[in-house]
């Protein structure tokens, strides 16, 4: 069936299996090609963009994903989470009369919302979109994590320092899509590495710098085999722990990534799977950062799932989703940060709960319609009532609305995957928040450019100082426990700031797009996430691992 996206115009093809897992599901497809529907449904998770602000319980100072001058009702953490509020004095009968969305929009604004989604953390105040993390700083949608800091979507991770997409990795810094590693340094798409530093696709590699697509090599500098002594000698030189040979390496390993070969996609261990950084998993169509997932399709980052379609940012034991966004869920449609919860439609912020329709900010509840409760034969009665209410004004089968979303596009985690300008996103139906000026409580204020070279030669004193970043001059502090991480692996301070340096290492992590291209070697017909104006060669499995075992 050929369709055209609504918003972008967007030509596209739906599938025989997209069309089967819409009848499945009981809904017709919606006019919205593949990026779009991620679009509406991310616009509605905010981990990284955090504000102080007060708590409309206690009036404390908080750290909230939510703006100060926001027009939701804001809870701490533990506020949130206790006995001394009940969400159901907040319920309303449904009136129909006036579409659900306008009616569910007003309950959102009423109910009180937790800060931060940070769950059972210690000593992670400043994590979000979390659960079990220790000790750590700014991880954001990574669980169980130990002191870690800026991380993204990173699990089982202990002692790191900007690692995203990476799990069960120890004592590295600056790695993406990485797993397994220890004592690694701006390390990519690798497995089981260790003590290597500025390499790409290497699995069980140790003390190699400067090299791609290795396999169980040692003593290698720019895919060039050494004796244990000349690799020594080199190294002193080149991991000098100075910021200037830093970057040096930085540009080589650009060049480097520019003229390597490359598979296809990032998919390992899979069977019968068409995406890209895809593991372990089976059946699993248009899926992109999936991992031992099964019969799932047209999803983004998702987790030991099984059976659904249409979703982002679905975890472990998750199963029969649809249009879900960050939940840990089954048998649920529509909803968005859910939680450990079971048939929950229309619904956000729901946690330990059942049988949820039209809820917001609810926990440990069962029956439960616009944070009424009901009897199960009352609520049965009345939801089916309310889908033919919702069938004549247009509004079953729909996501919520763009607008309804907290947070501005560019405050959304959509704005990392899927970039657009303020134009382009206002101009899509979403919201936009105009950046304020951070200050900062320092002493001084000093441009990255006038830091000491080598990280031996930092002052302790540069923990009262902000850095001004070179690459935006936007101000970034240092905390202690960072500074203590860069001096004991000989890391030099960087001279930009966190946010920046997660784009960099996003800007490396291929999109969630598929291209139709040709194997360079033998010609055969390949779906990449390579682009095809992109200057990597480009082969098919087969023809990779030929080459590089």
């Amino acid at each position: 069936m050929q369709m055209t996206c609504k918003v972008c115009g967007t030509k596209y093809s739906l599938s025989e299996g997209e069309t089967k897992n819409y009848a499945k599901f009981g809904y017709d497809p919606p006019p919205l090609c593949f990026a779009c529907t991620q679009k509406q449904r991310v616009c509605f998770r905010n981990g990284r963009t955090l504000y102080r602000r007060k708590c409309d319980f206690s009036g404390e100072t908080i750290v909230s994903m939510y703006a100060p001058d926001s027009p939701y009702t804001i809870y701490k953490q533990d506020i949130w989470w206790s006995d001394q509020w009940d969400p159901l004095t907040y319920g309303k009968e449904y009136d129909f009369n006036r579409p659900f969305f306008e009616q569910f929009k007003e309950l959102s604004l009423q109910s009180p919302h937790s800060t931060l989604t940070n769950i059972n953390p210690d000593n992670s105040e400043y994590c979000n979109m979390c659960e079990g993390n220790r000790n750590c700083y700014l991880t954001i949608g990574g669980d169980f994590n130990e002191d870690c800091l800026y991380g993204n979507f990173n699990m089982h991770n202990r002692d790191v320092v900007d690692c995203d997409t990476s799990n069960d990795n120890e004592a590295c810094f600056f790695i993406l899509n990485s797993f397994d590693c220890y004592g690694c340094r701006f390390t990519f798409d690798s497995k089981n590495c260790s003590d290597c530093s500025f390499v790409s696709d290497c699995m069980g590699c140790s003390d190699c710098i400067l090299c791609t697509n290795q396999r169980n090599k040692s003593f290698c500098i720019l895919n060039e085999q050494l004796t244990k002594e000349e690799f020594a000698q080199r190294k002193s030189d080149l991991m000098n722990g100075t910021y200037s040979m830093q970057q040096k390496n930085w540009e080589e390993f650009l060049k480097l990534l520019s003229k390597r070969a490359v598979k296809a996609t990032h998919n390992v261990s899979c069977e019968d799977c068409a995406g890209d950084y895809i593991k372990g998993s089976k059946n699993c169509v248009n899926c992109f950062d999936a991992s031992d997932c099964e019969d799932c399709m047209n999803m983004i980052f998702l987790s030991k799932t099984k059976d659904s379609f249409n979703s982002g940012f679905i975890g472990d034991t998750s199963e029969l989703c649809y249009n879900m966004q960050a939940a840990i869920a089954y048998g649920s449609t529509h909803s968005f940060t859910v939680f450990e919860s079971k048939f929950i439609e229309y619904s956000e912020h729901i946690f330990h709960s059942e049988y949820m329709f039209g809820c917001s900010n609810v926990k440990k509840k069962k029956y439960c319609i616009l944070n009424t409760q009901y009897s199960e034969k009352e609520y049965k009665d009345l939801r089916v009532k309310i889908i033919e209410h919702m069938k004549s004004t247009g509004e079953w089968g729909q996501y919520f609305p763009r607008s309804f979303s907290c947070f501005g596009y560019n405050e959304s985690t959509a704005s990392e995957i899927f970039p657009m300008s303020k134009k382009e996103a206002m101009g899509q139906g979403f919201n936009w928040r105009d950046e304020e000026d951070i200050k900062l409580d320092v002493e001084k204020v000093i441009p990255a450019s006038d830091l000491p070279d080598s990280i031996e030669d930092i002052p302790d004193d540069i923990l009262n100082w902000a850095i001004r970043c070179e690459k935006t001059n936007k101000p970034f502090k240092l905390i202690n426990q960072e500074l203590k991480f860069y001096r004991t692996h000989r890391i030099p301070v960087p001279h930009i700031h966190p946010d920046e340096r997660y784009r960099i290492r996003l800007s490396l992590k291929n999109p969630s797009v598929l291209w139709d291209r040709t194997c360079a070697k033998c010609e055969k017909a390949v779906r990449t996430s390579y682009a095809p104006e992109r200057p990597e060669i480009v082969y098919c499995e087969e023809c990779y691992l030929k080459e590089v075992y």
